[in-house]
């Protein structure tokens, strides 16, 4: 088993687009008076301009000989016109720049290697076995390491999902960052009195909840990052003492997933008490409204209840009629928060899932839509929260995030809008849409027993 890298890189200043978005990133940075110890504007103080180029990395391992990867590069990795690429099996060694290599955390999703692997398949290229994908950045040798440390971690890399390497010209070897780590404390999630002669069980970990105080129970949801109040950590204390016995930290998990605002949408559905008063304290509306989606948005449809309108509010898309022979389908989804974490991937997947609920109402998606709100782009960083991605960087992600899913798939974005305002400085509003069209009546509405399931699409990675 051989891993080999691939260095592919721009044969020329004027191809390499990566190094131009992050140049422009990093003047962008100074002139909104970015974190204290970056380097001044390239021409300051005569000095030369600070050099920046960048490199697609592929780490490919394999039972497979130089030849067969030589021909995997030129026919697959690279754009000879553009592009060259180097093969090595060693770290290297930087000459006169500082390097930094950025991937993936172990179990992301990384498609442009499942790309390579299928495309490795469509060559008849056997061997090949794993593929990982990253990137490297060559930044300038009068950088200190703590200017690259902040560099890096402004721009160049996300800790949610990918960890960075700094090669730098000193002598100490390269030592990996891999960022943030959401992984409760493993004494939180362990509990040595359970005990069991079989080996399988030694890797479940049950969490002793029924004994914890209000405030125990309150730091288990802060520290496993479970997001659960009190009542609900109180709601799963209680089912567990019934059940005798203590959860295990999958089970926490998933409980906190499916009851998350972003699953079952508890800002939606929660009973709300409306209280409108004037500058003096005065009382001037009040109610109580039963669920903000059924008294508003559901109440408003059903009481148009156009005979045009097949389907809303009860499949994964709505229906109306278009033609005598055609309906067409719609379906519009905000992915906010995702966005704000990790802003490539959070648009990506709302994208793709409108356009699977489209298709799960046995519609043909033709057309994507979005809306795009953001904070300010000028916002200055050292403004920002620890944690907090750049307004800016959260666009230019999200705008990728967008384009890439609806290209990939072949259906244009057609329409859309974006707006700038500090209320979504720390959480943005990514509001996508898919349209789709179907033969009249061709949605079947009756699940039976013995009804195929059919599974499409690639693996789920640890980042959803």
């Amino acid at each position: 088993m051989t891993t080999y890298t691939i260095e592919v890189r721009a044969i020329a200043e004027q191809y390499d687009i990566l190094a131009q978005q992050v140049a422009r990133e990093l003047l962008q940075l100074f002139d909104t008076g970015g974190p204290q110890g970056l380097p001044d504007h390239p021409g300051h103080h005569h000095q030369p301009p600070y050099t920046l180029r960048t490199a697609q990395l592929y780490h490919l391992t394999g039972n497979l000989s130089l030849p067969t990867i030589e021909q995997l590069t030129n026919r697959l990795l690279i754009d000879p016109v553009t592009q060259q690429a180097t093969i090595s099996q060693t770290t290297p060694t930087p000459q006169a720049e500082h390097i930094i290599d950025v991937f993936f955390h172990p179990g992301v999703t990384d498609t442009l290697a499942e790309s390579v692997l299928t495309g490795a398949s469509m060559l008849d290229i056997t061997g090949l076995q794993r593929v990982e994908t990253g990137h490297r950045y060559f930044l300038d040798s009068r950088l200190t390491r703590d200017q690259l440390r902040l560099i890096t971690e402004s721009l160049l890399y996300n800790p949610v999902i990918q960890q960075y390497t700094l090669i730098s010209q000193s002598n100490t070897p390269p030592k990996p960052n891999v960022g943030a780590q959401f992984i409760a404390p493993s004494d939180t999630f362990h509990d040595t009195s359970v005990t069991s002669p079989d080996p399988r069980q030694d890797a479940i970990n049950r969490v002793p909840t029924s004994t914890m105080t209000n405030e125990q129970l309150l730091d288990l949801s802060k520290k496993g990052l479970l997001a659960l109040n009190l009542d609900e950590m109180r709601t799963i204390q209680q089912h567990y003492r019934q059940e005798g016995r203590e959860p295990t930290d999958v089970e926490l998990e998933t409980l906190a997933q499916t009851w998350s605002e972003h699953c079952s949408h508890k800002t939606f559905k929660a009973t709300i008490d409306y209280r409108e008063v004037d500058s003096h304290g005065h009382i001037l509306e009040q109610e109580t409204i039963p669920g903000l989606l059924k008294h508003y948005i559901m109440r408003a449809t059903q009481q148009v209840e156009r005979p045009w309108v097949v389907s809303a509010f009860s499949d994964n898309a709505g229906i109306v009629r278009f033609t005598e022979t055609q309906d067409i389908a719609f379906k519009v989804e905000t992915h906010n928060h995702p966005s704000a974490i990790e802003p490539f991937g959070g648009a990506n997947t709302g994208v793709g899932g409108v356009i699977r609920d489209v298709l799960g109402v046995s519609a043909q998606p033709i057309a994507c839509t979005d809306i795009l709100c953001f904070g300010p782009p000028d916002t200055p960083s050292q403004h920002l929260p620890p944690g907090i991605l750049s307004p800016r960087r959260i666009a230019s992600g999200v705008v990728n995030g967008v384009r890439d899913y609806g290209n990939k798939m072949g259906i244009p974005t057609v329409n859309g809008a974006i707006l700038y305002h500090s209320g979504y400085i720390y959480n943005p509003l990514v509001f996508c849409g898919c349209l789709g069209i179907l033969p009249r009546g061709s949605h079947p509405h009756c699940v039976q027993p013995g009804d195929r399931i059919v599974v499409l699409g690639g693996r789920t990675g640890r980042d959803g």
